[in-house]
């Protein structure tokens, strides 16, 4: 085991099956030092078994691993000076929670003062709060707490390359977890070590990354910034992933310079250029708007699009309009008390604004660029 000066990781060409199955699809990955990197995507994509690749947990595969230009490929998970937090936690249900925490350094054999001196520094970067709870037993703690104590465990080790987390709120309550994503921000700005943290909720990895990865299907789809995962999405998978509701998506065509759906016509995004326009004129295609970026009026316009209210839910303070285009649903999202006079069975007259839209293939849900 050794400590590098900077935990650079790098994944090539990793290709791994599962009982003949497809898991991972000559996937490769470059993650920058100190970087807090999200693997997200849907269920069954693979985030897990990548994660197992890095940490050397899993071996049965083809491909290349690096932690800072070296080949880990065949190094055993505790050669790797990895710490890693699991879903469940792995506590240890015979020791209270303090000796969870100091359990690396006990089997290190390190002083008692030197013990002392790491618990203090762990507990400030975990959270002051869970010093009470030290003397608990995980079968007395709450999901969160169990959470800080494995967290507080992977680092308290003496400088791990590399932190790795695998859905390590899953377990918790909503507003819980929205208060465990606050302090692991915080934690890790003050650890500053290279973390690669799966999750397959979308907002947990908006919150936490520099960057995040959607992998689908064994794939990347898309490796960007939190801001163009919400704002410039390669694919109707990303586009669908990110945001409130997910985006909406009509189905139609390009005609007389519009995209038409049912018997609307809408403006065609401002990105696409006239030359690409033609080249897709006759092109199945998709047209993504998010909910939130939807104008609308209850007075008659014929140059918007019309809808039938069928559903209002709210969720203070925003509420989501269910409205029906035909046979498509059309979420619009917006404050309740921009809404107050909306009720279901009336036209609502949609503003679809050209600089919030995205134009994807129907075939391959790729951006049209």
């Amino acid at each position: 085991m050794w400590r590098i000066e900077m935990a650079r990781i790098s994944v090539k060409n990793v290709t791994k099956y599962y009982d003949r199955e497809l898991i991972l699809n000559n996937i490769s990955l470059d993650i920058k030092d100190k970087e807090f990197f999200c693997i997200t995507g849907p269920s069954g994509s693979g985030k897990t078994t990548l994660l197992k690749v890095v940490a050397g947990l899993d071996t049965n595969y083809t491909g290349r691993v690096y932690i800072d230009d070296i080949d880990v490929t065949y190094l055993a998970p505790g050669q790797r000076n990895i710490a890693m937090v699991f879903q469940e936690y792995a506590l240890y249900p015979n020791l209270m929670a303090k000796e969870n925490i100091l359990f690396p350094l006990r089997i290190k054999k390190y002083s008692n003062e030197r013990i002392d001196q790491k618990l203090r520094s762990t507990i400030k970067q975990i959270d002051i709060g869970i010093e009470k709870y030290l003397n608990f037993y995980p079968r007395e703690l709450s999901a969160g707490h169990k959470q800080r104590v494995a967290a507080g465990r992977a680092i308290i080790r003496d400088n791990p390359n590399v932190f790795l987390f695998d859905e390590p709120l899953s377990n918790l309550d909503a507003k819980i977890r929205m208060n465990t994503r606050t302090y692991l921000k915080k934690m890790f700005k003050e650890v500053k070590t290279t973390t690669i943290y799966v999750t397959s909720d979308s907002s947990e990895a908006m919150a936490l990354a520099d960057r995040i990865a959607v992998l689908d299907k064994g794939r990347f789809v898309q490796i960007d910034r939190p801001f163009d995962m919400y704002f410039h999405p390669k694919n109707m998978l990303v586009a669908d992933f990110f945001g409130i509701l997910g985006m909406n998506f009509m189905r139609g065509k390009i005609k007389d310079n519009k995209f038409a759906f049912a018997r609307c016509r809408f403006d065609i995004p401002l990105c696409i250029k006239k030359d690409t326009i033609r080249k897709i004129a006759r092109e199945e295609l998709v047209l993504g708007i998010r909910p939130e970026d939807i104008g609308f009026s209850t007075t008659y316009d014929k140059s918007k699009a019309v809808a039938v209210v069928n559903f209002i839910q709210k969720i203070p303070p925003m509420v989501n309009i269910i409205c029906k285009i035909n046979d498509s649903i059309i979420n619009v999202v917006n404050f309740i008390k921009n809404t107050g006079n909306i009720i279901p069975g009336m036209n609502l007259y949609l503003d679809f604004d050209k600089s919030k839209t995205h134009l994807f293939y129907l075939d391959s849900g790729d951006l049209v660029s």
